[in-house]
């Protein structure tokens, strides 16, 4: 049944759409003068925000740059570092002289500072351009009093009165301090007053009276300055900007008169062009409207076709609606269309991956071929390689989630691409599970796939992942074979690689040549050295350390398995237990199901051998600690021998003290420092900070490493306290230190 379109659709499109063609025209008229006037508003509006805007960065910017410099010279000058670290008795009056000289220059430099003064923490005497004065007599105490108890502010506070002495005439300032020395602070206080008669000019320099308005507000709006001293009407403020490091705002508006602005420019050309243009848009609706009768007709006779047969009487109706028709059929054919392309696209992709199943088990090689050439997961030129080998990369640390598919398939498009780049090797990329990702690459060449190039392979996607996704994988390089039926043998090397990575994977790739030869293990030889551990423990010398350490040595000479690896350790901690669980209630702790699953838990999670090693000697010094203590053998020796060599191991850290002794090997503090005393003739603090200079002079001699970082390798929280000790030990501050070995190299 043909329907005839060529009276309903013209004439319902010609009714339909011109009526609505002159109203929106007719419309658009109109709201065209209301828009400008809109227009007008919000542009006036934005141009305002971005006049304010500008003022209160300028005003930042200006006082950000002469904190900065006041800073920044306050800081280098160690005239008042001296001054906050040393008392009045020991300064000269020429040393204070030049101080407060050093501050007069700054003032007259900054020609919109009011005052600068430094507050000395330790005595409460205070140094200004004028000299030395203490706390009761200065006028401003009271601020200094708010900053001490309100540290934490730092920034530019509110506008305030503001007078040195009591002879001094009040002005009006907005106030910041620094703690000192920077950056921490500790001794003094630093504090910078800037003139608010200063900011008020710049900002009167920077509006225009005749045009706008610019009125400042403190926190709890009132008033502070008023651009031209220009008081706006009220509802005339257009825009309020934060001025965060100052804490006031900003009140901007447009002067009543210049809100606006028309301009006119209607003419008679002009109507007469719009009245020729919507002469054409009509025009063009007629013809558009006819032209697009003809597809639409033959659209729906096709449509028609594909419908159940109906009554003649039944036909009208559906007739009538033929836009609905139309658009049922096509979101019809869209969804069957969309459901059959994903159904297909997933099938395929689950297809693919049973096949490289199947093909590195070995299974179903029957039919492979037939299967491999219907799924094309590679191209078809590497479809029967010359040369193919397998790479296993799995992932060192957690698992991915489960619903992580896009990171998956975006790391299975990575490895593809970084093979495909040498245009003669072809990539085949699926994951088995959710840690491991098997690649296989295929070349048309016999010798096309050498060692070294598999090598680079694997090098590149190591770098490229750690580098851009923060993952880092271990890869296993397998067998170059001449065929699909060898590759088994290819995947069964990589595999095996894999299983040794503990010993053979600190650079993230296992070559199958580099594993060992002999598979067995030597049950004898490692079951002797656990043995020699755990007596070295029951006799509390410190030989058990050495002997762990011989232990992970074999291991990595031997190129012990993981999982032998990880079950010689499991039987060292069930021998320890056996031996000392029952000792006493400390021991039970340090042996309890809870902790020992925690332990076996962290070894199995650990990648390297260096790992498992340090989690096994920490565990293990908890152990031997509770055990000498609960012994008690050889009186205080274990203990003394325990302090030192945990000193030595932890003496870069700035917590370490005789609290921390203490609480560590739950002995008095008084106590650790009378065996520290007795056995090395010694103050703990003296052989602490021996063993930091040391390391500093070390690190100065031998590298160019900055003071700062040196201070805080060895245990300073910052490079000036690392400087005392380092001048009161070594008579030399650690710059001099420095250039001696520079000028002996020199030399």
């Amino acid at each position: 049944m043909k329907v005839n379109l060529k009276r309903s659709w013209h004439t319902k499109l010609i009714y339909s759409y011109f009526p609505l063609f002159l109203l929106t025209i007719s419309i658009l008229i109109v709201l065209s003068f209301l828009i400008v006037s809109e227009l007008s508003r919000n542009e006036t509006k934005k141009a305002d925000m971005i006049s304010t805007r500008y003022i209160v960065s300028t005003l930042e910017r200006s006082l950000g740059d002469i904190e900065m410099r006041l800073l920044d010279e306050i800081g280098t000058n160690k005239m008042y570092s001296r001054f906050l670290e040393t008392q009045d008795s020991q300064l000269s009056s020429a040393f204070l002289y030049d101080a407060a000289s050093g501050l007069g220059r700054m003032l007259d430099q900054q020609g919109t500072v009011q005052s600068i003064y430094l507050y000395r923490l330790s005595d409460s005497r205070i140094l200004t351009p004028r000299g030395m004065v203490s706390l009761e007599e200065f006028e401003d105490r009271a601020y200094i009093e708010q900053a001490l108890k309100n540290r934490q502010n730092l920034g530019w506070n509110q506008p305030r009165s503001y007078k040195e002495l009591s002879f001094d005439v009040p002005s009006q300032v907005i106030s910041m301090n620094k703690w000192l020395p920077l950056p921490w602070g500790g001794e003094g206080l630093l504090v910078i007053s800037i003139r608010l008669y200063a900011l008020e000019r710049q900002i009167d320099n920077m509006t225009d009276g005749d045009l706008s308005f610019l009125q400042v507000k403190d926190n709890d709006d009132q008033l502070v300055y008023s651009a031209h001293q220009i008081v706006p009407a009220d509802g005339n403020v257009l825009n309020r900007v934060q001025a965060e490091k100052l804490g006031l705002t900003f009140e901007s508006g447009i002067q009543t008169g210049h809100l606006y602005s028309w301009v006119s420019l209607v003419s008679y050309v002009w109507i007469g062009i719009g009245i020729l243009t919507i002469a054409g848009a009509v025009a063009g609706l007629i013809y558009i409207t006819r032209r697009n009768v003809r597809p639409i007709q033959l659209m729906m006779n096709r449509i028609q076709e594909l419908q159940p047969r109906v009554h003649e009487e039944e036909a009208a109706p559906s007739v009538k609606d033929e836009l609905a028709l139309i658009d049922r059929a096509l979101e019809h054919l869209i969804a069957q269309t969309v459901d059959y392309e994903k159904q297909h696209h997933e099938n395929l992709l689950i297809h693919r991956r049973q096949l490289l199943v199947d093909l590195m088990e070995g299974e179903r090689m029957d039919s492979f071929r037939q299967r491999l050439r219907h799924l094309l997961p590679l191209e078809e030129r590497f479809l029967e390689p010359e040369s193919a080998a397998v790479l296993v990369a799995e992932m060192n640390g957690t698992d991915l989630p489960g619903n992580q598919n896009i990171l998956k398939m975006a790391l299975m498009n990575v490895f593809k691409e970084l093979v495909q780049r040498e245009s003669r090797l072809g990539a085949w990329a699926e994951w088995f599970g959710h840690r491991r990702l098997i690649i296989v690459v295929a070349s048309d060449e016999k010798e096309g796939l050498s060692r070294e190039l598999l090598i680079e392979l694997a090098q590149q996607m190591h770098m490229w992942i750690a580098e851009h996704f923060r993952i880092r994988f271990t890869f296993g390089i397998g067998q170059t074979v001449s065929g699909w039926e060898d590759i088994t043998r290819s995947y069964a090397s990589a595999d095996a690689g894999l299983q040794h990575r503990l010993t053979l994977g600190q650079d993230a790739i296992v070559l199958s040549e580099q594993l060992p030869d002999q598979t067995e293990m030597h049950s004898y030889k490692y079951l002797q050295m656990l043995a020699d551990i755990v007596r070295e423990f029951r006799l509390t010398g410190d030989e058990w350390r050495m002997q762990l350490d011989h232990l992970f040595i074999a291991f990595s000479e031997d190129q012990m398995n993981d999982k032998d690896i990880r079950m010689l350790v499991q039987s060292l901690i069930q021998m320890l237990a056996r031996e000392f669980g029952e000792l006493s209630e400390r021991l039970q702790h340090q042996f309890d199901e809870p902790t020992l699953a925690r332990l076996r838990a962290q070894i199995q999670e650990a990648d390297t051998l260096e790992r498992i090693r340090a989690i096994l000697l920490e565990w293990l010094k908890e152990v031997y600690r509770n055990y000498v203590a609960v012994n008690e053998t050889k009186s205080h020796r274990a203990m003394i021998n325990e302090l030192r060599v945990y000193i030595e191991e932890h003496f870069d850290d700035p917590d370490l003290s005789l609290k921390h002794l203490s609480d560590r090997f739950q002995i008095s503090g008084k106590y650790a420092s009378y065996l520290f005393k007795e056995e090395f003739d010694m103050k703990f603090v003296d052989f602490l900070v021996k063993l930091r200079v040391e390391k500093a002079c070390r690190l100065l001699a031998s590298s160019d490493t900055a003071i700062q970082d040196i201070a805080q390798q060895v245990g300073y929280a910052n490079a000036i306290s690392f400087g005392r000790v380092f001048k009161r030990v070594m008579n030399v501050t650690p710059g001099d230190y420095r250039k001696q070995f520079d000028r002996s190299e020199e030399k």
